[in-house]
């Protein structure tokens, strides 16, 4: 579960970026980590959502 409240994005990024082998300047982890903001932003409402043993996955697509 995502708590916003303690959500680091900018220290998120520090961590996992060389963990993924990923070297970034101080500029481009700003940038990772505001995107990375918007999306726990935009994620939030429905990871509050409570997920129950009835609820179903949607179906696989394919081509």
């Amino acid at each position: 579960m995502l708590d916003a409240e303690h959500f680091d994005p900018a220290a998120h990024v520090a961590a996992a970026a060389p963990l993924v082998g990923l070297r970034l300047d101080a500029e481009w982890q700003a940038r990772v980590a505001a995107a990375l903001a918007l999306v726990a932003r935009i994620a939030a409402p429905v990871l509050a959502e409570p997920v129950i043993e009835s609820d179903e996955p949607a179906p696989v697509f394919r081509p």
